[in-house]
This record gives structure tokens, C-alpha cells and sequence, in this order.
């Protein structure tokens, strides 16, 4: 593999982080005292995306977007996280709504593209998350329409979203072809947030959404009966790439305030730079990040290239992730009481790092993914 950051790509990036500081920073001891920004505020920060032309960013040219790649997102990603608020640009659709046809792209993918609407997805269940075998929620056909009936938990962005993204099984009869995909629009009748669920996480406060005969038309559902398996892989895959590059600029920007910390941080007359402690740390962490930064990058210009790149996203996003929670707890250790603050940014990336090891496959889940590819059928018997 041979591949190098282009000046256009770098650009970008410059264009990202001035964003991010004229933007971003000036909102960060607001956003850390609040512990969130509000719907308003976000959506705000959506108008000045648009405005400085930071929005559709891998959305395909011919669907009015800037069809920029896996690398590109990577880098531009990297450096919007190394603020703690998870802000992402908007205009990028769930990979499931590429799948939309018909009216379907009217209704719902391309009014996202353009800010118009919003979506969140729905697939984990009290008793299933990677496991699809789990999964409860049954959608029975009834005439013209679906009904469904079941419940989703741990469901992100709902207070944002005019629709959902809802996985649900519609024949029970089969283990791989059972689940379909259907677009729920919020407000349908039979559907509520039934309960928030609070977090140790700034500004992530899931929800549990109930489905009681909610009645879905069948023209809204993607794709075909028994999609749902394929379409949730695509899902999936699509999000633990961008995962493991949150992680770069979590801890790039932890490894920076620890660094600056540690030369102004004085203790029996010297700065605590000099404790060799404190160096091994710092080392040990800066090592960790350029061996995930490289795994990301990897995974990102494989998909670029066009080459199967699932195997590295799971590498990557699994080492990325784990990266991240050792990094973050340095820099609070280095810190000391000051990095324990809500008024300082490394305690909230030290929680937020820690949601990644679960979110879109656990570390297990990744593991599992690994050593399948690599033992073939003997691993599945």
C-alpha cells in the first residue's frame, strides 16, 4: 500500500479546523458547564455548516453533494472531534436511504441531502445489539400496510429526527432473511419514546422508543422483504470506520492539552515534564495514536481504492477505540484534580471514549470479527 495525504485533502482539513475554532471553541466551556448544546443551538451550528459549504460532504455529486471519500471523511472527522460536543456536518444520509426508490428518494433521502429532514436509526433492542438473531420487534403484514409492534433501545438523535430508520422482523421463520427495513415518520400513531435513558456521557442521552400496532404504509418499506440483514451490514460498516477516526482527534487533542499541561505544571521547582512518569505517558500515548492513525487511514484509502476493507475497519475500529480510553485516562492522570473538572475537556472525552467501546459492535464483537476472517469455517462450527 502506498498512499499519502494530498494537498487538496489538506485543504480541506485547514477549511475543517478553521471552522472548528471560529465555530466550535468558543462554545466549549459553555457546552462542558451544560454538559450538551440544546436542538437550537445544533441546528445553528447546521446553518453555518451550510454556509461555509461544509455540508453533504460524501454525498455523491450526481445526488448534489461534494462525493468526497473514506479518507477525506476520515480526516475531516478526526479534526471536528477534537472538540468534546460529537458535532458531525449534516447533509450525509444513513447509508440505508441510498437504498430508497421511487418516491421513497423524495420523501425522505433527498430532503436529508438537503437539511430539509432529519433521521436516526433504530436497531438495538433490549435483548439484541450485534446479535440480529435477537432481534423482538415484528412487523405483520396487514393489508396495504405493516403493523409493528415491539421495542428499540439505547435510539441516538431521536429529538432531532423527523423519521426513523426502524429493523424489524417480518419472518420469523428465517434466521437471515427474516428482518426488513421500514421509514417511520415521528408522530405516526402507535409510535412513542416511551422513556430517556441517562448516560454518563455528555450530550448522549439515548432514548427507548415503543412500538404498539403502529401502522407503517408498505411503500415505506426499503429495499425488499428480508433486506434487512444486508442493509443493517452496510449500516454498520459504514459507521465503525467514522468511529475509529473520532478517536484520532479525541486523543490528539488530549495528548496536546496533557502536553501543555505537563510544561506548565510546576512541582518542587520543576515542571512536571521533567518526571520521567509523566514523559512515558506521553509517549507511550503518542505511540498509540499514530499506530491507529495509520489503521484508519489504511482501512479508509482501501475503500477509496475500492478494495474490501471490512476486515480493516474492524481492526481499526476496535484498536482505535481501546487506543482512545488509554490515552484519555493519561491525560486526566496527568492532569490531576483539574482534569477531573467538568470545566475542562479531558474528563468529558474520557467518558465519551469510553461509549465508543461499545457503540456499533463492542470490542468483543470486534475480536469475534477479527478471528472469523482469519479461521474461516472452523471458527463457525
Amino acid at each position: 500500500m502506498d498512499f499519502q495525504i494530498s494537498d487538496e485533502l489538506n485543504m480541506i482539513v485547514d477549511v475543517v479546523r478553521e471552522f472548528r475554532e471560529r465555530e466550535l471553541m468558543p462554545l466549549e466551556h459553555h457546552f462542558l458547564l451544560q454538559g450538551r448544546f440544546t436542538v437550537e443551538e445544533r441546528n445553528e451550528l447546521d446553518e453555518k455548516a451550510k454556509a461555509a459549504q461544509l455540508w453533504a460532504l460524501d454525498v455523491p455529486e450526481e445526488l448534489g453533494g461534494q462525493g468526497m471519500g473514506e479518507l477525506a471523511m476520515c480526516l475531516i472527522l478526526e479534526e471536528l472531534f477534537k472538540h468534546p460536543a460529537m458535532y458531525i456536518f449534516g447533509g450525509s444520509p444513513e447509508p440505508v436511504l441510498y437504498h430508497c426508490a421511487g418516491e421513497q428518494r423524495e420523501r425522505y433521502l433527498m430532503p436529508v441531502i438537503r437539511g430539509e429532514r432529519r433521521s436516526c436509526y433504530a436497531f438495538t433492542e433490549p435483548d439484541a445489539g450485534s446479535d440480529m438473531a435477537g432481534m423482538r420487534t415484528v412487523a405483520t403484514r396487514d393489508g396495504d400496510d405493516w403493523m409493528l409492534n415491539g421495542t428499540k433501545t439505547f435510539i441516538s438523535k431521536v429529538d432531532r429526527a423527523d423519521f426513523v430508520i426502524v429493523f424489524a422482523v417480518t419472518d420469523p421463520e428465517s434466521s437471515r432473511d427474516g428482518v426488513s427495513v421500514f421509514l417511520v415518520d415521528i408522530g405516526t400513531p402507535g409510535f412513542d419514546v416511551s422513556r430517556q435513558i441517562p448516560t454518563m456521557g455528555d450530550d448522549w442521552d439515548p432514548v427507548e422508543l415503543t412500538f404498539s400496532d403502529c401502522r407503517v404504509p408498505a411503500a415505506n418499506m426499503v429495499g425488499a422483504p428480508g433486506d434487512g440483514w444486508k442493509l443493517a451490514g452496510q449500516q454498520l460498516l459504514h459507521g465503525r470506520l467514522k468511529i475509529a477516526a473520532y478517536q484520532l482527534g479525541i486523543a490528539q487533542r488530549c495528548i496536546d492539552i496533557a502536553v501543555d499541561w505537563s510544561q506548565n505544571r510546576f512541582t518542587w521547582g520543576k515542571p512536571i515534564a521533567a518526571r520521567q512518569a509523566v514523559q512515558f505517558m506521553l509517549a507511550d500515548s503518542k505511540v498509540e495514536l499514530e499506530a491507529a492513525r495509520l489503521l484508519v487511514y489504511r482501512a479508509a484509502w482501501k475503500a477509496d481504492q475500492g478494495q474490501e476493507h471490512a476486515q480493516d475497519d474492524y481492526i481499526a475500529k476496535l484498536y482505535a477505540t481501546e487506543m482512545s480510553s488509554r490515552v484519555t485516562d493519561r491525560a486526566l492522570q496527568i492532569l490531576g484534580g483539574i482534569g477531573y473538572a467538568t470545566e475542562t475537556p479531558v474528563q468529558s472525552f474520557y467518558r465519551q471514549a469510553r461509549l465508543w467501546r461499545i457503540g456499533h459492535g463492542t470490542s468483543e464483537i470486534m475480536r469475534w470479527m477479527i478471528a472469523r476472517d482469519m479461521l474461516g469455517k472452523a471458527a463457525r462450527d
